[in-house]
């Protein structure tokens, strides 16, 4: 199984499908990549190291082992 860094976001969790340098893409495009790779929610993460877009893509089905 893959390993991805999860996301808590209004009481859904998420994975990070993909993480992208805001330089990397222009704004404009985001929403059609986000549709192309099948995300549920994009955010913008910024800190003082790193800007970035994180591609989300919703966890529906969780199974505990």
């Amino acid at each position: 199984m893959p390993k991805y860094e999860y996301v808590n976001y209004q009481n859904k969790l998420y994975y990070i499908y993909r993480k992208i340098k805001i330089t990397q893409i222009k704004e404009e495009i985001v929403q059609e990549i986000k549709d192309y790779w099948l995300c549920d929610l994009v955010l913008k993460y910024a800190n003082q190291d790193d800007n970035s877009f994180l591609f989300l893509r919703e966890i529906t089905d969780l199974e505990v082992m």
